[in-house]
């Protein structure tokens, strides 16, 4: 008897695509929120001192953003197998841990000598 670690893919069904559509909407809002940090000012007018200099405050609600929407990627499988998929370890500046430690494995899976037949000791 064959036991399944995996749910079984019916791309058939409404929840199939529901699914697929969340990811991919996952991805577009941290490749938005990119944008978004990209075009922001660096830093925001927050008034001024006793000698009549501005007093900037840096912004950082878009690197939060990002951040945020990279975090929210990770906690969804689909999308992190989308990015794998892509080959897509970043959004911006930003590294997406789980698309590189899925990446990473799949990588150490053809080298693996314990689970590749064709990897054995007289081989290069």
């Amino acid at each position: 008897m064959t036991t399944r670690t995996h749910s079984p893919i019916d791309p058939g069904s409404p929840a199939y695509w529901r699914d697929r559509q969340r990811a991919f909407r996952l991805i577009r809002e941290a490749d938005l929120a990119l944008q978004r940090q990209a075009e922001a000012p660096q830093y925001l007018h927050g008034g001024y001192d006793e000698d009549g200099d501005v007093i900037a405050i840096e912004n950082l609600a878009p690197e939060d953003d990002l951040i945020a929407a990279i975090r929210a990627i990770e906690a969804d499988p689909t999308a992190v197998g989308i990015l794998a998929a892509q080959g897509r370890t970043h959004i911006g500046w930003c590294a997406v841990d789980a698309v590189i430690r899925d990446l990473d494995g799949t990588a150490r899976f053809a080298e693996d000598p314990a689970r590749n037949p064709l990897w054995g000791p007289d081989t290069d």
